[in-house]
């Protein structure tokens, strides 16, 4: 079980949901991601992803910068 983190601050979209979905897929099950970015578009891209893929999340904000914590299942 790892914790990662993962900033894409700065990225601009579509590069924060593919640097998530490529994280993802090297991970294991147990391990947790947190992405921190500040693109708003990311704030819906990469939760929209996470559903369609059955995956828990949490949606934190912090000002312009916001994190999605990811649980690998």
């Amino acid at each position: 079980m790892s914790l990662e983190i993962l900033d894409t601050r700065g990225d601009i979209c579509p590069v924060p949901l593919l640097k998530t979905i490529k994280k993802i897929a090297a991970m294991h099950s147990g391990d947790t991601l947190t992405v921190v970015s500040d693109h708003p578009p990311a704030r819906r891209s990469i939760p929209m992803e996470m559903d369609k893929r059955e995956i828990e999340f949490n949606f934190d904000e912090k000002g312009l910068e916001f994190e999605i914590t990811v649980n690998i299942p």
